[in-house]
């Protein structure tokens, strides 16, 4: 019975808890090194990076294992929590003895931003005409594309703070800069956001991973961990930083907004300036918005501060 009722409250963030965990503490790095294919290195922040970028990790080592125990067929599993109902069991009879699975190894960098700053910017935000209309369009997006399955579920619970638009934005403006350095290309770069609000359950979190894995030697060249370095990773972020500041879709990217009928989940963000590949993306391109990352040009009535502020203070 305690097992079906954790089955029944699972949420996908469960899984990312106990990695945010341990990346708050440095003093269990040395301990893992290559016996559990995990290598983690705390690197010293450029005096010049933004001030909002508190911590910058470089993960030398890590290795992923991707399992196959199911599939959906209707609604996103990350969107709505009666995922053991609904997922189909690759089996007809009873649990499979084994699983089709892969094991990856690679590398990468965690970059973490100040929580005081992401809690005092967030409340800033979620009072916004902006704000509204993405709960709105969430909402309208939500009724039309999920089955009966979900229909006794708040669409509210399921739209992602702040915060979380925040470092989605912030990946993708560093994937599309970091594959140009890296010598990956960017559908090889991937991302885990570490995006939510404090519960009883679990401390608040803000800060991203970007990384790139493979089954063969590719995950092993060192050219995304070697741009952690001080200096490498500042000219970095300042070089992301401007580039999302403009789109060649502007003025239209700059001050899309949703409202009804409309129903997307990208506002200050297109093809032109933010999106990623499949591959790299962990939401399908949506949760998106260049004017939650600096303070962009924009519609009356919609314009919201950005966390990192105007370029001139980049």
């Amino acid at each position: 019975e305690v097992r079906q009722e954790k089955l029944a409250a699972w949420d996908p963030v469960d899984l990312l808890i106990p990695e945010w965990r341990y990346l708050q503490k440095p003093a269990l790095f040395p301990q893992q090194q290559n016996s559990s294919g995990l290598m983690v290195t705390e690197m010293q922040r450029d005096t010049h990076l933004h001030p909002r970028i508190s911590r910058v990790i470089a993960v030398n080592k890590m290795k992923k294992a991707n399992v196959v125990l199911g599939f959906t067929r209707l609604d996103d599993m990350d969107r709505v929590n009666d995922l053991v109902s609904r997922l189909v069991k690759l089996t007809r009879n009873g649990k499979p003895t084994w699983a089709p699975a892969t094991e990856d190894r690679g590398e990468g960098i965690f970059l973490q931003l100040d929580l005081d700053a992401v809690v005092k910017w967030e409340q800033s935000i979620l009072s916004t005409p902006l704000w509204g209309a993405y709960r709105s369009a969430h909402r309208r997006n939500f009724e039309r594309r999920f089955s009966e399955t979900a229909k006794n579920v708040d669409p509210d619970l399921r739209l992602p703070a702040p915060r979380y638009w925040l470092l989605h934005t912030f990946s993708h403006t560093l994937i599309r800069e970091m594959a140009m350095s890296s010598g990956y290309g960017a559908a090889s770069l991937t991302e885990r956001i570490y995006g939510w609000t404090s519960t009883p359950q679990r401390e608040a979190a803000a800060g991203l991973l970007i990384c790139t894995t493979a089954s063969d030697s590719e995950g092993t060249l060192g050219g995304l961990v070697a741009l952690s370095e001080p200096k490498r990773l500042h000219g970095l972020v300042v070089s992301a930083l401007r580039r999302a500041s403009r789109c060649s879709s502007d003025p239209v990217c700059a001050t899309r907004t949703p409202s009804d009928p409309e129903d997307f989940l990208h506002g200050a963000s297109c093809h032109c300036c933010s999106f990623a590949s499949e591959t790299s993306c962990e939401r399908a391109n949506r949760f998106l918005d260049r004017r939650f990352l600096l303070n962009l040009p924009t519609a009356t009535g919609v314009s919201v501060p950005g966390f990192f502020g105007s370029l001139d203070a980049l």
